[in-house]
């Protein structure tokens, strides 16, 4: 089964800018460097070409320490891995690489682990994502709306198969306890109607963290079940053009990436929300480059 078309084409379009790149080079040339707009062209190709081909693939580490948790503990998320159309194992093994050196009690993975994957079967997903096998430190995974339909096709239960086999704990409606004494739990996607949280007790007996793939499903949290919502699927904007960006983030709430507050009809939640490693819809990344988010949490 073949990539769909779109996303296809739109990767292999990016090889278009080195023959225009080289024009208006040639149109500089001939000019002696005279020609405004020739410098405009030339200014606005180099930053395409950025966009395009190297800040996809930077892998940033930013590390954030939020107290007020309730908890004690070191944990590296990352979201949007959107493996398949634009993103693949290799760059997974170079992030699953920056994982495993850090020190941490668990890596977070909060959903959109595919985007348009070629071969949509557990063997074929399981090759795609086999990087994340080797991780050293315990994976705790949700589902994202790419992976579940939305857009489709809906490839949840092959994933979950292949995410097993490698190891990888997908926690939606479940609670795990950690090491420390404190809970993580799973929350479905959102858009595919998978976000409810009544499994969680209210209060919550011990400290608990919510992974879950959509910032907005913070909408249906109070603060006695969560001291924290950990999310993705905003991108941070992807393309970080200021004032443009904050136009397309997916979220209902004005979610953008960092910690925030969501005030609720039970309460103030508070939210933190990573940019994510992958791209969908444009093959580029702009002023937004892809991060491993260290959260260290303390009490």
């Amino acid at each position: 089964m073949h990539a769909p078309l779109i996303p296809q084409a739109l990767r292999l379009a990016g090889w278009l800018l080195w023959p225009l790149l080289a024009l208006a080079l040639w149109h500089l040339w001939r000019r002696r460097g005279r020609s405004g707009l020739g410098w405009l062209l030339l200014g606005a190709l180099l930053v395409l070409a950025w966009a395009w081909f190297v800040e996809p693939q930077r892998i940033v580490l930013r590390q954030t320490t939020l107290h007020g948790t309730g908890l004690r503990a070191d944990v590296a998320l990352v979201s949007d891995l959107h493996l398949g159309a634009y993103k693949d194992t290799a760059f997974l093994r170079r992030l699953v690489a920056r994982l495993d050196a850090l020190p941490v009690d668990a890596v977070l993975v909060a959903g959109d682990l595919t985007y348009a994957p070629s071969d949509r079967d557990q063997a074929g997903l399981q090759a795609l994502l086999a990087p994340l096998g080797g991780i050293r430190h315990p994976v705790y995974a949700v589902l994202g709306n790419h992976d579940q339909q939305h857009p489709g096709p809906d490839i949840d239960r092959p994933l979950r198969a292949a995410l097993a086999a490698l190891g990888v704990q997908v926690i939606e409606g479940r609670r795990v306890p950690m090491r420390g004494g404190w809970m993580l739990a799973g929350l479905g996607d959102r858009w595919a109607g998978k976000d409810d949280p009544r499994f969680l007790p209210v209060p919550a007996p011990l400290p608990t963290l919510v992974l879950a793939h959509n910032p907005d499903s913070a909408s249906r949290l109070s603060p006695a079940q969560a001291r924290l919502l950990l999310a993705g699927h905003t991108h941070g904007g992807q393309l970080r053009i200021p004032w443009l960006y904050r136009r397309v983030l997916p979220s209902a709430y004005g979610f953008d990436r960092g910690e925030q507050w969501l005030t609720t009809p039970r309460g103030r939640v508070r939210v933190f929300t990573t940019t994510g490693t992958g791209e969908t819809g444009l093959p580029l990344r702009l002023f937004d480059p892809p991060a491993i988010d260290l959260l260290h949490l303390r009490p």
